[in-house]
């Protein structure tokens, strides 16, 4: 299956192949050093690279596309499930503690956080 993005101002759908960073990098003369100090800018554009329905490869800012399915299906519905399947909160505990650096939940047992892998020091009631 893939992912099936639409660039948002075209309306076209594609399929998502990848995504990266294109660098740039431009030197001009200096308003005061003229040449002799240059001012320079450099970066990097977030793109992404995606198929049309003819094979044809086209680049895209990232902030551009939107993404409408993934492996067939809507991504609400995929973020709906995980939601109503979040086993994070330990069943057999009432209390349930937030890690303090991303907001997930841990129940008091566990030492590190499970998405950041912050270690947790836990205060004695």
């Amino acid at each position: 299956m893939a992912i099936v993005v639409m660039h948002v101002k075209s309306k076209r759908k594609y399929v998502l192949l990848g995504t990266g960073f294109g660098a740039y990098k431009s030197t001009r003369p200096s308003v005061l050093g003229g040449s002799l100090f240059p001012f320079e800018d450099m970066g990097e554009i977030p793109v992404a690279a995606v198929s049309d329905s003819k094979g044809k490869i086209h680049w895209f800012l990232t902030e551009e596309l939107q993404v409408m399915e993934i492996e067939g299906r809507k991504p609400e519905d995929l973020i709906a499930e995980e939601i109503e399947s979040d086993t994070r909160i330990v069943p057999d505990s009432n209390e349930v503690e937030y890690c303090s650096a991303c907001q997930f939940k841990v129940s008091p047992h566990e030492r590190e956080c499970p998405s950041c892998e912050l270690v947790l020091v836990y205060e004695e009631k």
